[in-house]
């Protein structure tokens, strides 16, 4: 069985439903996965991580994200992720898409990075144990969230990258 993650509100954090291994081996082989992975900035400048536990990032320093699901857009699924770990954001901007091949499966992450952020990130004990703000990338990240950062950093500086790529 492989876990289905969606937020429960009243519990505040995300809770887990099932979705058969079969069914879930078959997408994978068949489909590449649409998901988003969120660069939290607060105003000092530091970049939240969390230290993840699931493949096929496991072991590593990571950034929060998540599936798109069905009938979402980029701005309800960046809104669903940061309510996951008790994080809000006042501005969203896209950052890129950093499509990755790993041996069974092909994502195609959608980088979104939030600004003027508040709340202190939840650790949920299933994707993450741990989390810690960063103004750069920590040692054992993982090699396209560095990529993410690096790129967010350099083109953060532009002006016209920021307000051709406001999301909110």
């Amino acid at each position: 069985m492989m876990w289905n993650v969606k937020l429960n509100v009243k519990k505040r954090g995300p809770t887990r439903s099932w979705l058969s291994e079969k069914s879930w081996n078959y997408i994978v082989k068949t489909m590449p996965i649409p998901c988003v992975d969120m660069i939290f900035q607060r105003q000092d400048g530091s970049i939240l991580f969390g230290w993840r536990l699931i493949k096929p990032y496991g072991n590593v320093w990571a950034l929060p994200g998540g599936r798109i699901l069905r009938g979402e857009n980029l701005l309800q699924c960046a809104t669903r992720i940061g309510n996951e770990y008790g994080l809000s954001f006042e501005r969203l901007y896209l950052n890129g898409v950093f499509p990755i091949n790993f041996q069974r499966r092909v994502d195609i992450p959608i980088c979104l990075a939030a600004r003027q952020v508040s709340g202190d990130p939840l650790v949920d004990d299933f994707e993450f144990s741990k989390f810690i703000w960063r103004k750069n990338p920590p040692t054992r990240a993982g090699t396209n969230y560095v990529l993410m950062v690096s790129k967010w950093q350099r083109a953060s500086m532009s002006r016209e990258f920021l307000s051709l790529n406001r999301l909110m």
